[in-house]
């Protein structure tokens, strides 16, 4: 449990705070809204398709690192390249999505992640990529709203 909450949660919000020290705004709007999409995906795998070491009576517990850190995060960080970087929003979005791919696929080769229900690495970017995509319109419909 204590890798998952050092690499989960403590190593990334302070490289994402660091890196966003500037844009607070930022971290703001977004942060919120990676914690409710990664708690809501999670729940949902962790019933029917998927399993993280250690092994606890309550999966969600040991995913909450995880949930607080790397995953909001990443999204903010991905928000912070379109906005503020000018990077071009589905280059951002494929290349958050295939790093936290990558990320997944070297703990479940190290064992850490178990899949089942025919879950495979496939599933898993596509996990990652809709909560991008929906990140990305969250900004679009944040923008006419001013």
């Amino acid at each position: 449990m204590l890798g998952n909450f050092l690499l989960g949660m403590v190593i990334p919000i302070i490289l994402g705070a660091w890196i966003l020290r500037r844009s607070f705004t930022i971290f703001i709007l977004y942060y919120p809204l990676g914690v409710a999409i990664a708690a809501c995906i999670n729940n949902i795998g962790f019933n029917y398709f998927w399993n993280i070491l250690p092994n606890t009576h309550n999966q969600s517990f040991a995913a909450l690192p995880m949930d607080l850190g790397i995953y909001p995060i990443a999204g903010c960080l991905m928000m912070y390249a379109i906005i503020v970087k000018d990077a071009k929003p589905w280059v951002a979005i494929l290349v958050s999505a295939s790093s936290l791919t990558l990320l997944e696929w070297l703990a479940k080769m190290m064992g850490h992640v178990i899949y089942f229900n025919g879950w495979n690495i496939l599933w898993t970017f596509l996990s990652y990529l809709l909560p991008f995509v929906l990140a990305y319109g969250y900004s679009k419909i944040l923008r006419y709203t001013k």
